[in-house]
């Protein structure tokens, strides 16, 4: 689990998750699963806690809270969902 604060934390991430370029599947508003560079599953968190963002991936390096390339995935379609949302 990380809290959300800005980019700048996620830049890594993001250039690997580019580079990847894997699925991202839709559970739930919140809630989204990421195919793995082997063909696994992860699933990623988007949620508020204590009126701070929060993602959490059950991948490893997001159980030692890091960010993880996986967690950029389902960010950006979190994201994405949460501004048309805001549209409507």
């Amino acid at each position: 689990m990380y809290i959300l604060k800005d980019k700048t934390q996620l830049e890594k991430a993001i250039a690997k998750a580019k580079k990847i370029r894997t699925s991202v599947k839709f559970i739930k508003f919140g809630v989204y699963s990421v195919r793995g560079t082997k063909g696994n599953f992860y699933t990623i968190e988007c949620k508020k806690v204590d009126n701070q963002k929060v993602v959490e991936c059950n991948c490893l390096g997001g159980l030692a809270n890091l960010v993880c390339w996986h967690s950029c995935c389902a960010l950006s379609l979190h994201i994405g969902l949460a501004r048309q949302r805001q549209a409507t």
